[in-house]
């Protein structure tokens, strides 16, 4: 998936964690960057604040 906001370009995979029931935002060419979540928006939310 590719996200856009104005001036933020990135990649980024969205996977679930099913031990934990949460979703998981990494960024594409680094996994150690990532959001979380309840919802993939929830966790994609999180990655854009940390981008």
């Amino acid at each position: 998936m590719t996200f856009t906001n104005k001036n933020k370009f990135f990649k980024y995979t969205v996977t679930l964690d099913t031990s934990n029931d949460i979703f998981r935002a990494n960024l594409a060419d680094n996994s150690k960057i990532y959001g979380y979540g309840n919802t993939i928006e929830d966790a994609v939310k999180h990655l854009v604040n940390l981008v």
